[in-house]
This record gives structure tokens, sequence and C-alpha cells, in this order.
């Protein structure tokens, strides 16, 4: 569907049901968390959960499942995706994050690497930190020490 008044050009995918394994499943399809949507207001009633996958990763999944939908469904996700409008905030792409962390690692000054690449300090101190961009700070520190073990003689 598309997004909410707040942020119209954000496509959005959300499913709320009773039926908490089927949402945690869904979650894991969708790589989402799962979340217990408010308080039971009357006893009888089953605690209800949510999925929401927004933006991108959301235009993702709408455009690989439309060929699978009915029409109507179609004509909504044609809707979300016409809405959609991309607005990148991060500073670094993935290219530029390699390159500012062999910098760092060849012994560059976190002011030099920030000053290179057109960002605070505050930022780089983040990305050697591994605040932000994980899934490439990750990678490159797992490579390193596994090189230092296998450069050291121990196992």
């Amino acid at each position: 569907m598309a997004g909410p008044p707040s942020r119209p050009r954000a496509p959005v995918i959300a499913r709320c049901m009773t039926d908490e394994d089927v949402v945690a499943r869904a979650a894991r399809l969708l790589g989402c968390k799962v979340h217990r949507v408010g308080e039971q207001r009357k006893r009888r009633w089953r605690p209800a959960f949510q999925i929401r996958v927004i933006g991108a990763r959301a235009v993702a999944w709408m455009r690989a499942l439309s060929p699978l939908m009915g029409a109507r469904r179609r004509a909504q996700i044609d809707r979300a995706l016409a809405c959609y409008d991309p607005r990148p905030v991060a500073k670094l792409d993935d290219r530029a994050v390699g390159e500012a962390l062999q910098l760092l690692a060849d012994g560059s000054s976190v002011k030099d690497v920030a000053a290179r690449f057109g960002v605070s300090v505050w930022c780089v101190y983040d990305l050697r930190l591994g605040r932000t961009h994980q899934r490439l700070t990750s990678r490159r520190y797992q490579s390193s020490s596994s090189d230092e073990r296998s450069s050291s003689g121990s196992p």
C-alpha cells in the first residue's frame, strides 16, 4: 500500500493478525521484526501481532510479488510503486565505506578520512566502531582478524 500521510512517498507492506506463529514466519521471510500491538482491551480477546516493511525493502518485495497477485492487488502495488520517491540519506556508499575503512586500517587519522569524503568526524568514528554499515565493517574485521590469526601461527 502507499505510505501513510506522514510519509506518502514510502510504500509499506504491513500485516497484523492474532496468529503469532504465522506473523513470525512472515517476519522471517521479509526480514523484519514482530511487534505486539497494543494491550488487550477485553479479557477474551487474543493479542495482535504486526510486521511492517517500509521504503526500498517494501518496493523490492512488491516488485517480486506483483506477478503472483491478482488484478486488484497488482493495481494497489502499482499505485504504491508510482508514489515511491527514494531519497537516500547515506552519505557514504559501499565503495566509499570500503575505501574509508582501508584508509583507517592503513593509519590515516579520522580527521583526514572525514575531510577526504566530506563527512563529519563523528560519521567516521561511527563507521570505525561498527555503528553504521555493520554488514561491511563486520566482514572487514572478521577477515582482518582471521588474517592476523593465520600469520601468528595459531589455529
